[in-house]
């Protein structure tokens, strides 16, 4: 739970500094198909990028050895409850708002639905057209063209018919689509509604220059927008001849194309991303063997530590134990793979040999290898032990913490008998390794007697 809300906040704060860059640098710029680029790329790497983990090459974690070793007493380790009452209503809200802005989308799907079933559909230039007397402006969401004919003059329909062919051909409705479904994962977030508001001004750009495009007269296309603009009100879930501020289309009408470095401003999105990607890098984890002389005879101990923290007891955080658990998990990991493929490795050369010698050679490391994998048991049922002590912490209901303490039981048992017979597989081995050491030496003691 925690990890989503970190999520949820690291990804606001990323789409916050995003379209922040885009009201400073890029709002005013006419390149409006580079803007439009940009702020899709801004809400795609929005929420993409917290899910990135890359290892910081600044920051670097000490774990004392002993922060993940177990304890004699594994209950007497769990940390006090956290507050996992707070964090189940705040989950509550979100959920509750996510699925509120989820109806209001289905109901706005719904009503364009039903008003182009109630009018019925006329084609024309591979759009469905449909006239209806709704008290508003004309509109599109993809091929569909929603006009109020009793709004609209005859010599004007071309053009409106132009304007809304350009929403389609150049899919923005799919943007006011992905859009809405940002809204709906960020709905928490103050950003996500201006916007909202921005991408679909540059949709209304990106069409009036295409009317502009086709020959129609300047004058009289603001004109027309002037038209529209007067009284009607706005379906939310469509591109509309009227979605921005109508001084601010004209003016954008009015302004020469951007041209030259500038209109490239909107790959600065770039090292954006990449300072993020930095921003939200996890320290680097080093587990010390020995909290004590360890971490004092080191001069500089480890680059990223202040020389005052050594030698001071490490308190470690609930996320920087569970960076430190994983790390450990990957080791271990690490360890099993490389014990197979050298168990395997001298399988096979076991069978390739007939020199005795060479035999008892290989089963000897064989047997190594054996106690080595049991151990390596021993250290993964240790540390499914310590997950399940942090998951137990956060747990509150009584009888998922009661099979969560017999699972804990269940795994300290099967630790302490892969110990064992490691124990005892070394164990007969030491004792394999005296008999033949005391069976030289009494050959050799036997030569001996014969010599004199």
């Amino acid at each position: 739970m925690a990890d989503l809300f970190a999520y949820l906040l690291r990804s606001g704060a990323c789409l916050a500094l995003f379209y922040a860059f885009y009201r400073t640098v890029l709002m005013r710029e006419t390149s409006f198909g580079l803007n439009r680029a940009y702020l899709l790329g801004a809400a795609a790497l929005s929420l993409g990028l917290p899910l990135v983990r890359v290892t910081s090459p600044f920051f670097t974690t000490l774990v004392p050895a002993s922060a993940l070793r177990m304890p004699a007493d594994p209950a007497a380790a769990l940390p006090p409850p956290s507050a996992a009452g707070l964090h189940q209503a705040l989950l509550f809200v979100y959920i509750a708002g996510a699925g509120a802005c989820l109806l209001l989308f289905l109901i706005r799907i719904a009503r364009l639905a039903l008003m182009a079933a109630r009018c019925g559909c006329v084609r024309n230039r591979g759009l469905r057209i449909v006239l209806c007397g709704h008290p508003g402006e004309s509109f599109s969401f993809f091929n569909f063209v929603f006009l109020n004919r009793a709004k609209t003059a005859d010599g004007d329909i071309d053009r409106i018919l132009v304007h809304e062919l350009a929403h389609v051909r150049q899919l923005h409705s799919l943007d006011i689509v992905f859009s809405e479904l940002l809204t709906v994962v960020q709905w928490f977030n103050p950003f996500v509604w201006p916007y909202k508001r921005s991408l679909r001004e540059t949709h209304e750009y990106l069409a009036d220059r295409a009317v502009i495009a086709q020959g129609c007269s300047l004058a009289r296309y603001q004109l027309l927008i002037v038209e529209q603009h007067v009284g009607g009100r706005l379906l939310e879930l469509a591109s509309s001849f009227r979605t921005s501020q109508i001084k601010r289309r004209i003016t954008m009408l009015s302004k020469q194309e951007t041209k030259g470095l500038a209109r490239w401003k909107p790959l600065l999105i770039l090292p954006l991303a990449v300072a993020f990607v930095l921003a939200f890098a996890e320290s680097r984890t080093v587990v010390q063997a020995d909290s004590g002389a360890a971490l004092t005879s080191a001069p500089n101990v480890q680059e990223g530590v202040a020389k005052k923290d050594v030698g001071k007891p490490v308190n470690l955080s609930e996320e920087e134990m569970a960076k430190a658990l994983k790390e450990k998990a990957l080791q271990i990991e690490d360890m099993k793979k490389k014990n197979e493929e050298t168990l395997a490795k001298l399988k096979e050369k076991l069978e390739g040999t007939t020199d005795p010698d060479t035999k008892a050679k290989i089963l000897a490391l064989m047997k190594e290898q054996k106690v080595m994998s049991l151990e390596i048991g021993a250290k993964e049922r240790m540390l499914q032990m310590k997950k399940l002590e942090m998951a137990m912490a956060k747990e509150s209901e009584t009888a998922k913490k009661a099979d969560m303490e017999k699972k804990l039981e269940q795994l300290k048992a099967e630790s302490e008998e892969y110990q064992k017979k490691a124990e005892q597989l070394r164990g007969a081995d030491d004792k394999a390794k005296l008999s033949a050491e005391k069976k030289k030496a009494e050959e050799k003691a036997k030569q001996a007697s014969e010599k004199k």
